[in-house]
């Protein structure tokens, strides 16, 4: 096995027994019988349902990785842009889910999408997955007025992320500038075009549209949290079931932990626990939640990374043209071979830092 896939998989065996240790640690901190009946006696129908709800989230996210998609490169097939959205949930346990940056060397491989293409749209899709949430919060806020303090910094923090996206009179002055000292201009540069491909997907038409899709994809977890309450046979309305998912997931987002492991546990918990919910009725309902959204996806990404990786390239001839498309003036391609390694997709992150230095021209800007 090579260093960089050893070090893939040791930080998905780390992301795992992290969260087992969590779950265990919570468990036996309450009444483990009562716990482990509570998980026994889940309804199946109930279980059915909450994963319907979770893949048509999904799938609704994933149509918004192919609608930014294809504001750049038209020719990039939904069934595609689907399977490589799942894909990147093999990596959903990294700090603010970045790992899914995966998706761009598959991108790169089959169709000649830059690396920071991709990567910008990653960016826009964390963006809108936390404005998605922060609305969905809202509509409940009036029931949680303890937690309006929070909410308020929460919304600041994620209002000031899109606020920066949009500011390129201020940060390609920065960046520029800083490009011009030689160990920070690669990294510089590469910064810059993440920003301005971000920048590009925040006009009005494709903002709103990816809210909404977003909106409702993280609605129907939240609604599947309900399921799981009713489920257990909990006290909760649905306006308190999409409170305690939508703002716990708020919280373990910005937290930075892997998978937001720990801060959305936590969230869920005390959320609970301030509306009457005692912590051993409530440990059942977040074990069911984070397994049937967070594990499940990591299971599932894993299995379409898989494929991806089995996948024979395309290639990119006469497919994508001029790979810098759609990038600032000068953009400068990553280097990238037409068949992606498991060594490659195992370090994306240090390998779209590595540019082609062949002679390409500059790309044009609209």
């Amino acid at each position: 096995m090579q260093p960089n896939t050893s070090r893939t998989v040791r930080s998905l065996l780390l992301f795992t027994v992290a969260g087992l240790l969590l779950y265990a640690v919570a468990t036996l901190a309450s009444d483990y019988r009562q716990i482990a009946t509570a998980l026994v006696n889940f309804p199946i129908s109930d279980l059915s349902l909450v994963l319907a709800f979770v893949i048509t989230g999904w799938l609704l996210r994933g149509w918004r990785f192919h609608y930014y998609l294809i504001q750049s490169h038209p020719e990039v097939r939904l069934g595609y842009s689907i399977s490589v959205f799942l894909a990147g949930f093999a990596l959903t346990g990294t700090p603010g889910k970045v790992g899914e940056a995966v998706k761009g060397v598959f991108t790169k491989r089959d169709y000649g999408i830059p690396a920071t293409r991709v990567v910008g749209i990653v960016v826009v899709e964390r963006l809108m997955d936390l404005l998605a949430v922060l609305v969905l919060a809202s509509f409940s806020l009036l029931m949680f007025s303890d937690w309006r303090g929070t909410f308020a910094v929460c919304a600041g923090i994620v209002a000031a992320g899109g606020v920066t996206l949009c500011l390129e009179s201020v940060y390609r002055p920065l960046l520029e500038g800083l490009g011009r000292i030689s160990f920070l201009s690669k990294v510089s540069r590469w910064v810059l075009e993440v920003l301005l491909t971000g920048r590009d997907l925040m006009h009005a038409r494709i903002l709103v549209i990816g809210l909404v899709v977003s909106i409702v994809a993280w609605g129907l977890e939240a609604i599947s949290m309900y399921v799981i309450l009713q489920g257990l046979k909990l006290p909760a309305t649905l306006l308190q079931a999409n409170f305690v998912y939508s703002f716990s997931t708020l919280i373990g987002a910005l937290s930075m932990l892997p998978g937001g492991i720990g801060g959305t546990e936590l969230g869920m918990v005390g959320l609970m626990g301030f509306m009457g919910i005692a912590y051993a009725h409530a440990i059942p309902a977040v074990i069911l939640i984070r397994l049937s959204t967070l594990w499940f996806a990591v299971i599932v990404g894993i299995g379409f990374m898989t494929g991806m990786l089995l996948r024979p390239g395309q290639g990119t001839d006469g497919m994508a043209g001029d790979s810098t498309e759609g990038l600032l003036p000068g953009a400068f391609p990553y280097k990238t071979d037409r068949s992606t390694s498991c060594e490659e997709t195992a370090c994306v992150l240090e390998s779209s830092l590595t540019y082609d230095r062949r002679n390409t021209p500059p790309a044009t800007r609209p």
